[in-house]
């Protein structure tokens, strides 16, 4: 059971890549959404998202007991999650999927205030909202943009 936690967490294994974990997670995401999520009846992705989504905030909080700290940068479900986010309801374009993942990328790693305070919430809630509030801010860009 241990071992599917943290395939689950680190994005299929793409946050156990020794550099850039959240960079590698937010490309899982991005063909998670494009080959599977995208593809599906917006209900059925909508309830995808919602059980991954409440799986990442209960799994997170064990952050300790799997990696030995808490919110580790091998946890990348989060970025998945907010990566998803910011590409719901855009077009599936090369330029607004590329656009898409560089602006979730910088508010995942340039965080304004607004973004910090989702990431002090307390256990699995801080890890994942931070990120799909980044997700939020992306998603707005991209539908000013396209």
């Amino acid at each position: 059971m241990r071992a599917a936690k943290v395939f689950f967490l680190t994005g299929l294994g793409s946050g156990l890549i020794p550099f850039a974990s959240g960079t590698f997670g937010s490309l899982v995401g991005l063909l998670l959404y494009v080959v599977i999520l995208a593809r599906l009846p917006k209900l059925l992705a909508l309830l995808v998202f919602a059980v991954v989504f409440f799986g990442a905030v209960r799994l997170s909080h064990e952050s300790r007991s799997l990696f030995g700290e808490e919110d580790s940068s091998k946890i990348v479900i989060d970025e998945i999650l907010g990566m998803w986010v910011a590409l719901w309801g855009n077009p599936l374009s090369f330029w607004c999927v590329v656009d898409g993942f560089l602006l979730f990328r910088f508010f995942d790693i340039y965080k304004v205030e607004f973004l910090k305070k989702f990431e002090r919430l307390p256990g699995g809630w801080g890890v994942v909202l931070d990120d799909v509030a980044a997700g939020v801010l992306a998603n707005i860009v991209l539908r000013l943009m396209f």
